[in-house]
């Protein structure tokens, strides 16, 4: 079944900017749309339908970065047929507006969190009225030197911006302060930073991932988790992929909120 799902897969990503309905993807996959749908789940831990829309925000990420498009063109040229409902689901994921987060370079992004940990471990102020989590990643041989990108969503969709998140330069602990009470996923992609950026952008191509959840988060204590890195899938959704570009967000809506 893995072998089918990546046929739809390489077909989303191929056509990603033109109309694909679920009858589209299930005959590439040939099943029936049930069972495709059923199928494509538990391969990717997302449906059909949310894949190709993370697809299509990735490519306006990267066409807000490096071209000088309009929004609208845009809009049109990665598969949506409303400009209002492109800005509505691109801020809904990134947690900044299209033209709010051109406006912003990699640097900018870099600089403008307020609350993420950097490489150094401290956080950017006191939340020790909120739980924090805490532990260790479990890296493939030959992993050193990578920067990994950790954060904690509120869902297994990398849908909103993080809760909390950190950055970690190779080490294997990490700490995440800040984060409710509650149940949480997080989420983990390393990068070479000695890479260059994708397209000319400023995110790396991530070569290792994980996903952990639900984990529990108390009020005044650190929850322990374990993430074990592995290598990157052809099926893995652009949403787990996008974690750099997701708390980068999250820093770009910290500066923003800190000028108003």
């Amino acid at each position: 079944m893995n072998e089918a799902v990546e046929r739809v897969v390489a077909y989303l990503y191929e056509r990603y900017d033109q109309p694909i309905t679920l009858a589209d993807m299930a005959d590439v996959a040939i099943l029936s749309q049930f069972h495709f749908a059923r199928t494509f789940r538990e391969v990717t831990g997302v449906s059909p339908g949310r894949f190709l829309s993370a697809i299509r925000l990735q490519r306006a990420k990267s066409l807000l970065t490096t071209t000088s498009l309009t929004v609208t063109d845009i809009s049109y040229r990665v598969g949506y047929n409303s400009l209002g409902t492109f800005t509505s689901r691109f801020t809904k994921s990134v947690g900044v507006t299209p033209i709010q987060y051109r406006s912003h370079t990699q640097a900018d992004l870099a600089a403008g969190s307020a609350t993420c940990t950097g490489p150094d471990g401290r956080p950017g102020r006191d939340r020790t009225e909120l739980g924090s989590m805490a532990g260790w990643m479990t890296l493939p041989p030959g992993s050193e030197g990578l920067l990994m990108y950790i954060g904690v969503f509120d869902g297994p969709i990398l849908q909103h911006l993080p809760v909390s998140c950190t950055l970690v330069h190779n080490e294997t602990a990490f700490q995440l302060d800040g984060v409710p009470e509650g149940e949480w996923y997080v989420f983990a992609a390393a990068v070479n930073p000695d890479e260059p950026p994708i397209n000319g952008h400023g995110v790396r191509a991530a070569h290792l991932v994980c996903r952990e959840g639900p984990v529990k988060s108390v009020r005044g204590q650190t929850t322990m988790a374990s993430l074990e890195m592995r290598p990157v899938r052809p099926t893995d959704p652009p949403v787990l992929l996008a974690l750099p570009v997701a708390i980068e967000g999250y820093a770009a809506r910290q500066r923003l909120v800190s000028t108003v």
